[in-house]
């Protein structure tokens, strides 16, 4: 048949293998590919096995299952805070949401008022020169926390709204004294980048700051 050769051929190629040599993205500050490799190798068996014993991994593998372990934590740290007679503060992402609608309802259901919750979002758009989006523009962290969590919880529930705050350009400047204020925060919940990170720690603020956490 015309053009079996061909194919022949790439189907040989295919078989035999070949070797390929790449690198990490020059914007990306680690570059030690030895490490990224041992790490990529580390089997889902090993993952929760590491030195750090104030360091605790749980692997959750059903989706579902994981977003409603997500809600439970943060219902039964606000509903404990109300119940020790004490303010609950929280530091959110954004993203995932799936939670936040979990959370709203077991809210509803309790009849768990809110009014003792001090939420601090962890970030929000901005622009090139540093101005955040507005709350009404489509893809405002302020609009997808609203319509996602606090508008699903019943309006005598919800916590007052000068008690939800975002790291808007007025507020940024300020925002870290302002958790000082409120005491620290209880929990922080944050999510793995893409290259890595953990609630933005990034690679290059570790190799700039080491292990001092004050400084970060």
């Amino acid at each position: 048949m015309a053009g079996s050769s061909g194919w022949d051929a790439l189907v040989e190629q295919l078989d035999r293998g070949a070797d390929f040599q790449y690198g990490l993205a020059k914007f990306i500050s680690f570059q030690d590919p030895e490490a990224c490799a041992r790490v990529r190798a580390i089997p889902k068996s090993k993952i929760t096995e590491h030195s750090n014993p104030e360091f605790k991994i749980e692997v959750i593998d059903e989706k579902h299952e994981f977003y409603l372990s997500f809600a439970l934590d943060i219902v039964s740290r606000i509903r404990e805070a109300r119940e020790a007679g004490r303010k609950f503060v929280g530091i959110f992402p954004v993203g995932p949401v799936p939670q936040f609608a979990m959370a709203a309802a077991m809210i509803n259901q309790m009849r768990l008022s809110m009014d003792h919750c001090h939420i601090l979002a962890m970030d929000e758009y901005a622009d090139k020169d540093g101005n955040t989006a507005p709350a009404g523009w489509e893809g405002s962290f302020q609009r997808a926390m609203a319509r996602n969590f606090f508008l699903r919880v019943d309006a005598d529930l919800r916590p007052p709204l000068e008690q939800v705050h975002f790291p808007t350009t007025d507020k940024l400047a300020s925002y870290g004294k302002m958790i000082e204020d409120l005491g620290g925060a209880d929990v922080v919940y944050g999510g793995v980048g893409w290259c890595g990170h953990i609630a933005f720690w990034e690679a290059h603020l570790a190799e700039e700051l080491g292990a001092d956490l004050e400084g970060f």
